[in-house]
């Protein structure tokens, strides 16, 4: 009995170790795609800062257009993301030179109006590759069509944040606004995610670690309805890091 008790102690312990070995293969090779991803779109938005002449109550499209002209930039930019990677492939030795992206970037975007920066996610691509921006956080007036397009990440909006239906102060959308348009936070290395996210199975952790963990499982898999346990959880996380981004 005791042998067998033993033999399946280790047979539990061998599909543990198997299990948490598959989720951080799942993490590094989502933050690896979602990191090369970002460097395209910062790439986009860049130029959409530097020469697209961005307006709020414009179509992003023309922002876009007028960038790429400016950077003599031709081919079909028909809204495929195929097209805007090719796009930014050849932009970026126009836009950073020589220099470390992510000194670039924090200086491009310093100046970027805080709309755009909302509306384009920015706040995720400096999380990913590790520059910084100036304060997102605040309360736009986002419509149901301006989310919408938001969503579609790491491909541009074409239309208006503001565009469609007012989204209510209460809205469960204001969740993933929050988390992906608004906030910053420094990204753990994969390995400590992946614990993190362990943890968050077998027992209560940081509110934010939390949020963090479920918002990556929602980004990697859009299909994934949350329990009304973890929604809310996830909106506590959101008002910390509301709070400490205010």
């Amino acid at each position: 009995m005791v042998q067998v008790s033993r033999h399946r102690i280790e047979r539990v312990e061998d599909a543990l170790a198997a299990e948490r070995e598959k989720r951080r293969k799942l993490f590094v090779e989502y933050f690896d795609t979602s990191r090369a991803s970002a460097r395209h779109h910062a790439t986009a938005v860049a130029a959409i800062v530097l020469a697209g002449q961005a307006k709020s109550d414009e179509p992003l499209s023309r922002a876009w257009a007028r960038a790429l002209q400016h950077y003599d930039i031709g081919g079909n930019q028909n809204g495929q993301l195929d097209d805007q990677i090719k796009a930014a492939r050849q932009l970026r030795p126009k836009i950073m030179g020589s220099e470390k992206a992510s000194t670039k970037f924090t200086d491009i975007f310093r100046a970027a109006p805080v709309w755009l920066l909302q509306f384009t996610g920015m706040a995720w691509d400096a999380t990913l590759l590790k520059f910084e921006l100036p304060d997102t956080y605040r309360r736009l007036s986002w419509g149901s069509a301006g989310y919408e397009e938001a969503r579609r990440w790491p491909l541009l909006p074409t239309g208006i944040l503001e565009a469609g239906d007012l989204i209510p102060p209460n809205d469960a959308r204001w969740i993933w606004i929050i988390a992906f348009c608004q906030t910053t936070v420094p990204i753990l290395d994969e390995h400590t995610l992946a614990l993190a996210d362990e943890e968050y199975r077998s027992q209560p952790v940081d509110p934010i670690l939390e949020g963090l963990s479920l918002i990556l499982e929602m980004e990697s898999n859009p299909e994934r309805k949350l329990s009304r346990y973890e929604k809310r959880r996830l909106r506590k996380a959101c008002e910390r890091l509301s709070r400490s981004s205010a």
